[in-house]
């Protein structure tokens, strides 16, 4: 197992994080084992069980109940991407075909509430109530991300205020439980509990910033999925919220139809794209990315220096270094 660099501080963790992850896996089912399998194997920095590792041995938490709170982490997060891929109709993930792409939509949706059962399990098992509340409230917003998102494909008066709803729900809810559920497992006082909890929530909003101004200047080979892929969806991220609030009503209509397209054409994806880089839209989004960065790294002020402190902060200035 290759280790993203920030996390070799906690190397060993990792490597019984995997370990544990496998006799997860076990069932007399086979297409369980298949699937489970494959997604397991599909790579992925393991970001998610990384930072509940970190988060917990920042406050002392022991290891024998840490390990498998940390494993399901990332059972809940394969879990969602089952499932978003298969809303999402994405033949394609961190360069690979899609689950669904090869053992079919059912296979992928089934397999996906196998893990969240699997996660809601080991949750109760070894991280205690207080946990499995903090992870269940986590499932639920990630649901209703995705539906409020859904219910506000093609709005081009979609606000801030609703587009970070979306985000923190979608993506910085369970990286904010990551931390906390590490926080919690180690007994934190509720001050550090707190600044874990808050830092994960910043990395959240920033990744998900820099994921979505991806879409409007990658390429496929670069992001592992089709480029202008939210606007062949239909979906008003900050890249083009941002360009929107400086449009005339005339670039607004374009973009609309465009939007609300259910088959548009590369050439009208690619007006979309051209408008927002015109108006700047990616820039703005990267810089709002990094201020979040900078945010993160200020929660966790209360925490003295440590090589576990030094690599949240590296975690966090790689999302908006990272090239794909």
């Amino acid at each position: 197992m290759k280790i993203f660099k920030p996390f070799e501080v906690v190397r060993e963790e990792l490597l019984s994080v995997e370990e544990f992850s496998r006799e997860l896996l076990s069932s007399k089912v086979s297409l369980v084992l298949r699937a489970g399998g494959y997604i397991l194997d599909s790579g992925g920095k393991r970001v998610r069980p990384g930072l509940t590792v970190i988060a917990g041995k920042l406050v002392e938490a022991p290891l024998d109940r840490l390990i498998p709170v940390a494993t399901v982490m990332e059972y809940m997060h394969t879990a969602t991407l089952l499932h978003d891929d298969i809303v999402d109709g994405a033949k394609l993930r961190r360069g690979r075909p899609s689950v669904n792409a090869v053992f079919g939509n059912d296979v992928a949706v089934l397999v996906g509430d196998y893990m969240f059962a699997k996660a809601i399990y080991v949750l109760a098992v070894y991280g205690g109530p207080e946990v499995l509340k903090t992870a269940a409230k986590t499932v639920q917003d990630m649901a209703e991300g995705e539906l409020l998102q859904l219910e506000k494909i093609g709005d081009i008066n979609l606000t801030e205020e609703e587009y970070f709803d979306i985000i923190y729900r979608k993506t910085a809810s369970l990286l904010s439980t990551c931390c906390e559920c590490g926080a919690i497992v180690g007994g934190a006082s509720e001050k550090e509990r707190k600044a874990l909890k808050d830092y994960g929530t910043y990395i959240g909003y920033a990744f998900q910033l820099v994921d979505d101004a991806f879409d409007y200047i990658s390429d496929e080979k670069t992001i592992g999925k089709p480029a202008g892929n939210d606007i062949r969806e239909g979906k008003v991220t900050y890249p083009l919220l941002w360009a929107l609030k400086r449009a005339t009503e005339e670039e607004r209509e374009a973009v609309e139809r465009v939007l609300n397209n259910p088959s548009p054409t590369k050439e009208e994806i690619e007006l979309v794209r051209n408008f927002v880089l015109e108006k700047g839209g990616e820039k703005a989004t990267f810089e709002l990315a990094r201020d979040f960065v900078k945010r993160a790294k200020e929660s966790l002020e209360i925490f003295k220096e440590s090589p576990l402190k030094k690599a949240l902060f590296e975690v966090a200035d790689f999302i908006v270094e990272r090239t794909y």
